[in-house]
């Protein structure tokens, strides 16, 4: 039943149904406000009835079939299934798909600014987003995307990390490197290949001093390995016995250890690439071919740590 009250000079009707959102209006007049009711809280019932649509399942259900379905054939499937675990404890799940309104999303992003990084909070809208058109394409339910009427936070400026040469060899003198944790960190250094690739690396995808990698990121790619990372590789056990997570644990000790501050695995392949422009030379085109970038102002803009000096040398 709605609930009416006197708020300031109007009055204000409030709907409230179990795994619904609460509903509020205000109007003038009492008599409006009890229409209003009345009207929305039957076409509710109808909804719900099968008289408008059809049944929808709560999203809660939706997160599992997607979990189950989508998410499991992916290879993100790990990091989405940690954003849906997280999601299965939010209130609203229980609201049925259609009624996830952009409000109810927003305050969730909201909240979630408080503790995460933008960047995060956008991933975590990928997700939904991505929950929502599968709901509608592949699914059959009539359901529109909340994400394409809210604002998305503002994506955070691309990582140019990059080690010096003290911080490389500080870290390449640590005698207490396991050989496989030492032999990873040349690859990256070597060859600019991210952390998933080079734990892929088997011993069939070398080719002489080619690299055929038949699973990256985007697409597969053939990598030209510098006499070092093939003299690398041939001394490991490949492929490496390390998942990336553990990986990244030792990464993150590593740091603290020589406290090293504000760099992760990855901007090794920062510092592989922008090596590779500075030290080799190498054009815009061949450091793509190494890369595995499609798009060279993406290359440009996240990779290149490029300095005036480094560049007045180089033509002068």
């Amino acid at each position: 039943m709605a609930t009416l009250r006197r708020r300031k000079n109007n009055w204000q009707a409030i709907i409230r149904l179990k795994n619904y959102p609460n509903i509020y209006k205000s109007f003038k007049h009492l008599k409006d406000a009890k229409r209003w009711a009345s009207e929305t809280e039957i076409n509710i019932q109808r909804e719900d009835a099968g008289i408008f649509y059809h049944q929808y399942p709560s999203f809660k259900f939706i997160l599992n079939k997607y979990l189950n379905e989508v998410s499991v054939k992916k290879k993100t499937y790990r990091d989405e299934r940690y954003t849906i675990i997280n999601l299965l404890k939010e209130p609203w799940i229980n609201y049925s798909i259609n009624r996830i309104s952009p409000k109810i999303i927003a305050e969730y992003r909201d909240f979630s600014l408080r503790n995460v990084s933008g960047n995060t909070v956008n991933r975590r809208l990928d997700v939904i987003s991505s929950i929502f058109t599968t709901c509608k394409k592949e699914w059959g339910y009539p359901v529109l995307n909340p994400l394409s009427s809210i604002k998305r936070p503002k994506r955070g400026e691309p990582r140019n990390r990059v080690l010096n040469k003290n911080e490389i060899e500080k870290i390449l003198s640590d005698n207490t490197l396991d050989t496989n944790f030492r032999n990873i960190i040349l690859i990256a250094l070597e060859t600019g290949m991210r952390k998933s690739e080079i734990l892929s690396i088997k011993e069939e995808h070398m080719d002489g001093d080619l690299l055929k990698i038949p699973v990256a990121k985007v697409r597969g790619r053939i990598i030209p390995l510098t006499k070092k990372a093939k003299s690398v590789l041939l001394m490991s056990e490949l492929p490496f016995k390390i998942n990336k997570y553990t990986l990244g644990n030792k990464w993150r000790k590593l740091m603290r250890k020589h406290q090293i501050k504000g760099v992760c695995f990855h901007d090794l392949r920062h510092t592989a690439l922008t090596n590779l422009f500075l030290n080799k030379s190498l054009s815009v085109p061949e450091v793509m071919l190494i890369s595995g970038h499609s798009d060279p102002r993406i290359l440009l803009r996240t990779y290149t740590n490029l300095k005036a000096q480094d560049l007045a040398d180089k033509i002068g």
